[in-house]
């Protein structure tokens, strides 16, 4: 699977409809085709089907079936589905922070839901319960009707805003705004690894595939994510290997070179360096979890 590259955000206008206050999607495809992007609006996300790697704001990772992110306006993103997924499936919602009112998040019952909103500036993940139970939700909005929607979505943000183990996915950081050359190099080089990730990756060649130096593409790269890049393709990697000791009964050398790394102690540096414990240790804890579950 290819990796994530960076670039600039490009503003998205999203188009008012006067049959009601905030935006639904329903979304399936071959390749989810929106920029590294971003928009006033609040987005909730739900990936039904595909696999690939998402950017929102300097968290790069994977994604997966089941995935739920919360994110603030004018944060920057992407979703790039993997090659060789056959269809990738979306639900998301749009609204404007004050769809409401400029102050209905602000009053007392809404207390928790503006915590959230703090909370997910950067983008915000929850816990696998939690993103279970918004997905059977989410997947009731089409049967609705409006005022079904409206109440249900300020459902679901309380829902979110009450559960437990809500995560912050990115620091707060100086974002780059990038002109419009940079931000197409920045889409074409993160097309090329999340194309590319379990192969050989030559930042030298990204660069002149968009048109730069190593060293200036480097700079942009840096400036975008605010990571360097080999550290972007090892992150992506060592995410891509932690879904599959939890996937498959592979070994761990084979997973290993399988997601790209040329050497094991080069991988088990990264791995510990990432996950901060070993990989036979991280899928032991994994299967005591599952059996734990089983059992109750």
């Amino acid at each position: 699977m290819r990796q994530i590259q960076p670039r600039r955000a490009e503003f998205e206008k999203i188009v008012a409809n006067d049959q009601q206050s905030f935006h639904w999607h329903h979304l399936v495809c071959k390749q989810f085709t929106a920029p590294y992007h971003y928009h006033p609006e609040y987005e909730l996300i739900h990936i039904c089907r595909g696999r690939g790697s998402r950017l929102v704001s300097d968290s790069i990772k994977h994604f997966g079936p089941g995935d739920l992110v919360f994110i603030a306006p004018n944060v920057p993103h992407i979703w790039q589905v993997s090659p060789e997924c056959p269809e990738a499936e979306t639900l998301y919602i749009q609204f404007l922070p004050e769809f409401l009112g400029a102050e209905f998040f602000k009053t007392p019952e809404m207390q928790t839901v503006w915590e959230l909103m703090i909370t997910a500036r950067n983008g915000a993940t929850f816990c696998a319960g939690v993103r279970e139970e918004i997905a059977a939700r989410l997947k009731k909005f089409p049967a609705l009707n409006p005022s079904e929607r409206l109440l249900e979505l300020i459902a679901i943000l309380l829902r979110l805003s009450q559960s437990p183990g809500i995560r912050s996915l990115g620091k707060d950081i100086n974002r780059a705004r990038l002109n419009q050359r940079e931000e197409e190099r920045i889409s074409r080089a993160f097309k090329y690894l999340n194309e590319n990730l379990t192969g050989l990756i030559s930042q030298a060649e990204i660069a002149r595939s968009v048109r730069l130096s190593s060293s200036a593409f480097s700079r942009l790269f840096k400036k975008t994510t605010g990571k360097c890049f080999m550290q972007v393709v090892n992150d992506l990697r060592i995410a891509q290997v932690c879904r599959l000791l939890a996937e498959t009964d592979r070994t761990v050398a084979e997973i290993a070179y399988g997601c790209g790394f040329e050497t094991l102690s080069h991988f088990n540096c990264q791995f510990r360096r990432i996950m901060k414990t070993v990989p036979s240790n991280y899928r032991h804890k994994l299967a005591t979890i599952a059996l734990g579950k089983r059992r109750a």
